[in-house]
């Protein structure tokens, strides 16, 4: 079963979609949301932020702070910066 996603940046909405899971990188550590979760309010931290969608799909992104609201099945994520890990170039 899926939920709404939602990942919001000052510049831009950087998805709206349904989701099975997503692991959200919280200032204190990682947690895993995913449908029926009751009401949450967490602050974020940097790192990345996966999102499984529904058929096995999956996409990651690097997001630096901000919130995460999950309510009545709807991940709100208000955030800094959320670059698609396929546009960050790897480390030399």
């Amino acid at each position: 079963m899926a939920f709404r996603c939602v990942i919001v940046t000052p510049e831009q909405q950087a998805m709206d979609e349904s989701v099975t899971q997503a692991i959200v990188p919280a200032w204190d550590g990682q947690i895993g949301i995913l449908t029926g979760r009751a009401p949450l309010l967490l602050k974020l931290g940097t790192g990345p932020l996966r999102i499984d969608l529904p058929g096995g799909q999956r996409r990651t992104f690097k997001i630096d702070g901000g919130i995460a609201q999950m309510k009545d099945n709807r991940l709100t994520i208000l955030t800094q910066d959320a670059t698609p890990a396929e546009g960050i170039a790897p480390a030399k």
